[in-house]
């Protein structure tokens, strides 16, 4: 970016501006004294003494444009295969954590099903015993209601045959 931005400069006619209004990047391009530099390693005459030109310099900044979109392309590149890996290593994850639980369900559920087969039979063996002895209540009011019958059938005898002279 910072390269760019110094061809940028040279074609605009600012080199030899300070470059303190440029954002900081993180790839250095040419300084001299805070002016920037077109890459050429000298000043306009060759002197040394105020801001650098634009001479050769441009071959320079664009083949290292070309490689700092390289170098950002490979940084993408190796930053999207590690987020990939990471979203494939918290998927297997939440995939353990899915079966593990799967499995719980499943043994939870079995015991259920044992818990409500044997809930079943109990109910089976109640029903049976609630039957039989509904039954014998049933009986058992028969062979009252029959010997209270019995019983008055002989007291009302009992008072007929006393009322008999």
């Amino acid at each position: 970016m910072q390269q760019e931005l110094a061809a940028l400069a040279c074609q605009a006619g600012f080199v030899g501006h300070p470059t303190h209004h440029l954002p900081p990047h993180d790839v250095d391009f040419d300084l001299v004294d805070g002016w920037l530099a077109s890459g050429s390693g000298g000043a306009g005459g060759g002197n040394g003494d105020g801001p650098p030109s634009c001479g050769s310099g441009l071959s320079h900044v664009a083949g290292a444009a070309a490689a700092v979109s390289e170098t950002r392309k490979a940084r993408r590149l190796a930053s999207n295969r590690e987020s990939a890996r990471r979203s494939r290593m918290r998927r297997r994850r939440q995939l353990d954590e899915l079966s593990a639980c799967a499995a719980e369900l499943r043994a939870a559920n079995q015991r259920l099903v044992v818990d409500l087969n044997r809930a079943e039979a109990r109910h089976a063996q109640v029903a049976r015993e609630n039957a039989r002895l509904r039954g014998e209540v049933r009986r058992l009011r028969e062979r009252l209601a029959a010997e209270e019958e019995a019983t008055d059938r002989d007291a009302t005898d009992e008072a007929a045959a006393a009322r008999t002279p």
